[in-house]
């Protein structure tokens, strides 16, 4: 059995125009092989988006909508836009520094250069409710 380390579930919400608003990550520490990990995150992925901490979508992937001659800068990031540039991993950049930072000094664990991670969008309806969609496992 592999030692213990730090894997993370990662959640992106979206709605039905395809604009992705918001962010969660939850940190977990877990041993065994990777297929091990990965089968307890997406375990976790069905429910542990409601108890999860909530991100903003980087500033650095903003959205500008524009409507004649106003331009205005959005909070949202495109999902298109985002699987033709390099995939969906790169909302969580900033999360994971972020999410390394709030690790209590006394641990000797990190997130290391690959975090082994379950990705899972989130679609929300006019209404604010949530339910995930197929998930994304493996090592970022």
């Amino acid at each position: 059995m592999s030692s213990p380390e730090i894997i993370m579930n990662l959640w992106y919400v979206i709605d039905d125009l395809g604009m992705i608003y918001s962010l969660r990550a939850r940190c977990y520490v877990h041993s065994g092989n990777d297929e091990e990990k990965l089968a307890f995150l997406r375990s976790c992925a069905e429910t542990d988006f409601l108890i999860a901490q909530s991100f903003p979508v980087p500033e650095r992937l903003h959205t500008t909508v524009i409507e004649g001659e106003n331009r205005q800068r959005m909070p949202v990031a495109s999902h298109g836009a985002l699987e033709a540039t390099g995939g969906v991993g790169l909302l969580f950049e900033e999360v994971y520094q972020e999410m390394e930072k709030q690790l209590p000094a006394q641990t000797k664990l990190c997130f290391g250069r690959d975090p082994l991670a379950c990705i899972t969008p989130l679609f929300a309806d006019e209404h604010g409710n949530m339910r995930p969609l197929a998930a994304k496992t493996g090592r970022l």
